[in-house]
């Protein structure tokens, strides 16, 4: 349990300084741009995860899947992204990237006792943590203009911060149906700035500087069953089954968070190199104002076709209820959203000895996702691919791990205002150890 320790620590330093950077016109809106919570074994299949499970692989978003764990799994992801903007006057090129996650999961008893133990107890049990950056704001844009009595009005929007997820699964198992429930805590930091500078050969030059620095802290949770049904057992073991379907569904309601603004508005002659106001009146300053933001309801169900060691096919349908969203703080309306995807994995020979890329898992995918923002009456779309590898590494006392790798293609918004066309590269590591828990013997 010292290392679970070490690497909850890990988990809270990292969320200290990981704030991933971009530049997003449309993370002005709602609470950013919102990060897809799969891991990158998921992601490369088009972002699976209500009837994904897997005993070596962890899924943090269905917390039934931690009862089909094998052994234990340590997994961080990285990503790379590259974003072309579009719109009807200029082009803008941008790349960020920043960590993905972090997360730990384990089943709750050794297998190893079990086959030592002859027991064939059909309940099982599994746990995880995971910490995720959940949204992004990150945004510079600047327009101006020329308007009657006023002269030259050059507006800046800049935007910065996001939100964190940290949860804690656990799941139960009986025989081939699986349940599980998460506890999380969502917290975070963003600042809006506007700076609105007005220009004219006969006054002087004087902005209106507007700031809203706005803190967002609250429980979260979901819940989600999972349950296999045979199609073929192992002809050496008639407990051992060999092809199944998976029907998957996860859920979750309006989660009531609380945010803590401050708000600042300044008139001034500009802004020295030292970031202070030259000749500043302030119009307006609230600090420390309590108000409430409500998360959407959401409900996702999948389904998965496995062949053991060889196939796995899926495909999931989901639906979130933006329309309940509601920032008192930064007041919006948004829509309710749908969202498809599929995609599938392929083993070639898993027990290849002499041919390691028959050993490579090699995974496709597709996806479509509303958007709830609405941005001038136009509701945008994300729609792409994805494709990816999953490399088995020997380590020793023979532990298999991976180096999981997906890359997306794929534009958000296309036909609006704004167009993105984007590049994603994700890198994830799985450490697996099936000796947690493991009670020594001396016959």
């Amino acid at each position: 349990m010292r290392f679970l320790a070490f690497t909850l620590f890990c988990l809270t330093s990292v969320a200290a300084w990981a704030q991933p950077k971009q530049n997003s016109p449309y993370s002005r809106y709602g609470i950013g741009d919102l990060l897809s919570q799969s891991l990158v074994h998921q992601t490369a299949m088009g972002s699976q995860f209500a009837a994904f499970n897997d005993p070596y692989h962890l899924n943090i978003q269905n917390p039934a899947s931690f009862a089909f764990l094998r052994t234990t799994a340590f997994e961080t992801g990285l990503f790379a992204k590259y974003s072309h903007l579009k719109s009807s006057t200029a082009t803008k090129d941008n790349w960020s990237g920043n960590l993905s996650y972090l997360a730990l999961g384990f089943p709750l008893k050794s297998p190893i006792n079990e086959v030592l133990d002859r027991e064939k107890n059909p309940w099982k049990y599994g746990m995880g943590f995971s910490l995720t950056p959940y949204s992004i704001v990150g945004y510079n844009i600047e327009s101006s203009e020329t308007v009657p009595d006023l002269g030259d009005v050059a507006t800046k929007f800049q935007g910065s911060g996001g939100t964190y997820r940290v949860q804690w699964s656990n799941a139960v198992r009986y025989k081939n149906t699986a349940a599980g429930a998460t506890l999380g805590w969502m917290f975070g930091k963003s600042t809006y700035e506007n700076t609105t500078t007005f220009s004219d050969s006969l006054l002087p030059t004087f902005q209106n500087n507007i700031r809203q620095d706005l803190g967002i802290s609250g429980f979260v949770w979901n819940v989600g069953v999972q349950q296999n049904i045979p199609l073929a057992y192992s002809p050496n073991n008639k407990d051992i089954m060999t092809r199944w379907v998976t029907l998957g569904l996860t859920a979750e309601s309006n989660h009531r968070l609380r945010t803590t603004s401050d708000e600042f508005f300044i008139r001034s002659e500009g802004r020295l190199s030292n970031g202070n106001y030259s000749n500043a009146d302030t119009l307006l300053q609230e600090t420390d104002v309590k108000q409430n933001l409500t998360l959407p309801g959401s409900i996702t169900f999948g389904i998965q076709y496995v062949d053991v060691d060889k196939w796995k096919l899926g495909a999931q349908i989901g639906y979130e209820s933006w329309s309940g969203y509601k920032n008192e703080a930064r007041p919006e309306t948004f829509r309710n959203t749908i969202s498809l995807s599929a995609g599938f994995e392929y083993i070639p020979d898993y027990a290849s000895y002499n041919k390691y890329l028959k050993r490579v898992r090699y995974r496709l995918g597709g996806y479509y996702r509303q958007d709830p923002r609405v941005i001038d009456g136009t509701g945008i779309n994300d729609i792409g691919v994805s494709f990816g590898f999953g490399l088995p590494i020997v380590l020793p006392r023979q532990q298999t791990s991976f180096v999981n790798s997906a890359f997306e293609f794929g534009k958000l918004g296309g036909g609006s205002a704004i167009e993105e066309t984007y590049f994603r590269i994700s890198l994830g590591f799985t450490l697996n150890d099936n000796s947690w828990f493991y009670k020594r013997r001396f016959e």
